[in-house]
C-alpha cells in the first residue's frame, strides 16, 4: 500500500529515476494505492535530455509492490515500489521500453503495458 508522499522507482525510459506520489486517482476515496492503481505523480530524480521534466505532474501506473499480490495458494510480493509513466489521457506508457515484470492481473486495464514488459507471470 502507498500513501501520498511515498517515493517510487521508476521502471521505463521515460527519463525519471524516482517520482513521489500526489495523489490516487483511481479511487476516489481511498488514500492508499495498491497494485494497478493510477496514481498522480511528480518527478524527482531525472536523467538529463529526455521526455521527462521535474516537477511536471504525470500519471503513473503501479506495477510492483511491496506489499505483494494474493493468488489462490500463492503470494507474491516484488523487492521495491515501482511502476512507469502513462500519457496524459491514456492508458498507453510514455517511454518505448519497461524494464518490471508485470503480472497478469493488468491484462484487462493495461494490456499495452503486459507486452512491453520483460517478464510476465
Amino acid at each position: 500500500m502507498l500513501f501520498t508522499g511515498s517515493l517510487l522507482t521508476v521502471g521505463d525510459n521515460s527519463g525519471a529515476r524516482t517520482v513521489r506520489c500526489l495523489k490516487v486517482v483511481s479511487k476516489s476515496k481511498y488514500r492508499w494505492a495498491c497494485l494497478g492503481d493510477v496514481i498522480l505523480a511528480v518527478p524527482q530524480r531525472i536523467r538529463p535530455h529526455k521526455k521527462v521534466r521535474r516537477k511536471e505532474k504525470h500519471r503513473f501506473l503501479l506495477v510492483n509492490t511491496r506489499l505483494g499480490l494474493s493468488r489462490p495458494g500463492q503470494l507474491l510480493g516484488f523487492a521495491t515500489n515501482a511502476g512507469i509513466i502513462l500519457k496524459k489521457d491514456d492508458a498507453v506508457p510514455l517511454a518505448s521500453r519497461v524494464r518490471l515484470m508485470a503480472p497478469f492481473e493488468l491484462r484487462r486495464s493495461f494490456r499495452r503495458v503486459v507486452t512491453m514488459a520483460t517478464l510476465n507471470f
